[in-house]
């Protein structure tokens, strides 16, 4: 049997709540920005933080950071206003600089055309995971957040997967969250 609780309460269950994890459906203010920016769903930074074991919000990595306004931010697209304009795929940062790393890149080529402008240069998932294990420190923890679990290679392994929605009748996407082991 696996040691994963990838089971349809994974995840949900441990915090008394149903599943999957569910984010602005209660009501009109609910529908709001966070605070912090980016395109997550109302309160779904606090609790991402939480899952993570972020201590330090500013120390955050952002790969794919669009309007995020809080944390070292990195896009492609230098009118967001990110920390540092690169390819999220091929960061300036030195190996294993970081603790905590989010992902929240754009969910397919047709969202990178559509929706970005980017269309050129989409990461897919497995080459952003390939960045944020090269930039891990050993124990450090990175949330990917997509319509798929990406694949994992070592030194990373899967702590949990959530589903995540703003409410009845959206789609749900996957918050990966994998740690970097020690070698």
């Amino acid at each position: 049997m696996s040691k994963h609780n990838f089971g349809p309460n994974a995840g949900a269950a441990a915090r008394g709540r149903g599943h999957p994890v569910m984010f602005g459906k209660n009501s009109a203010e609910d529908f709001g920005p966070f605070p912090d920016g980016g395109g997550y769903p109302l309160r779904f930074l606090a609790n991402a933080y939480e899952w993570l074991g972020v201590t330090n919000p500013d120390l955050v990595l952002h790969l794919c950071s669009g309007s995020m306004r809080r944390g070292i931010r990195v896009d492609i697209r230098p009118e967001v206003n990110p920390d540092v304009v690169c390819d999220a795929r091929h960061t300036p940062f030195d190996n294993e600089s970081f603790d905590w790393i989010m992902v929240d890149p754009p969910y397919s080529e047709e969202y990178a055309r559509n929706l970005y402008g980017t269309e050129a240069h989409y990461p897919l998932p497995g080459q952003l995971m390939k960045e944020c294990s090269r930039l891990l420190r050993p124990g450090g923890r990175v949330g990917f957040l997509h319509f798929t679990v990406p694949m994992i290679r070592k030194p990373l392994k899967i702590i949990d997967v959530k589903g995540i929605t703003t409410g009845l009748g959206y789609a749900i996407r996957a918050f990966t969250i994998a740690e970097k082991e020690a070698e």
